[in-house]
């Protein structure tokens, strides 16, 4: 039996990188689409996600994390640390791990870092 996970995500500005082009043929045509019709309506990205990487995804504490950053959008790593009652360390220890993956982007907002999703479907396939 073999697992097969896929996220589906949008594309961020490291993904149009010129390094990650040549290394990604799909993101190299992506990004040929972009500059020919010259649209900015986001497409979507589909990537394996490991196993290992899924089963931290969909554990209780990163979902409950997700669901705060769905509910309180802008809000800082601290901010939603006192929502969730954890440590900011804690959180900003899962939202590395979740940027990693690509499931959510930190973006930078003066001196504090914002999460925001990027994910929009996670597949799991049993092969």
């Amino acid at each position: 039996m073999t697992i097969k996970i896929v996220v589906e995500r949008l594309p961020t500005r490291e993904d149009m990188d010129p390094v990650t082009l040549r290394r990604h043929p799909a993101l190299r045509q992506l990004y040929s689409l972009y500059e020919e019709e010259g649209e900015v309506a986001p497409k979507i990205i589909r990537e394996n996600l490991s196993v290992e990487a899924a089963r931290k995804v969909l554990s209780n504490r990163v979902i409950e994390l997700l669901s705060a950053i769905k509910e309180n959008k802008g809000a800082s790593i601290s901010e939603l640390a006192r929502i969730l009652r954890r440590s900011p360390s804690n959180v900003y220890r899962d939202l590395a791990e979740l940027a990693r993956w690509r499931i959510i982007k930190l973006r930078e907002d003066g001196r504090k870092k914002v999460p925001e999703i990027i994910a929009k479907k996670i597949e799991i396939e049993i092969l």
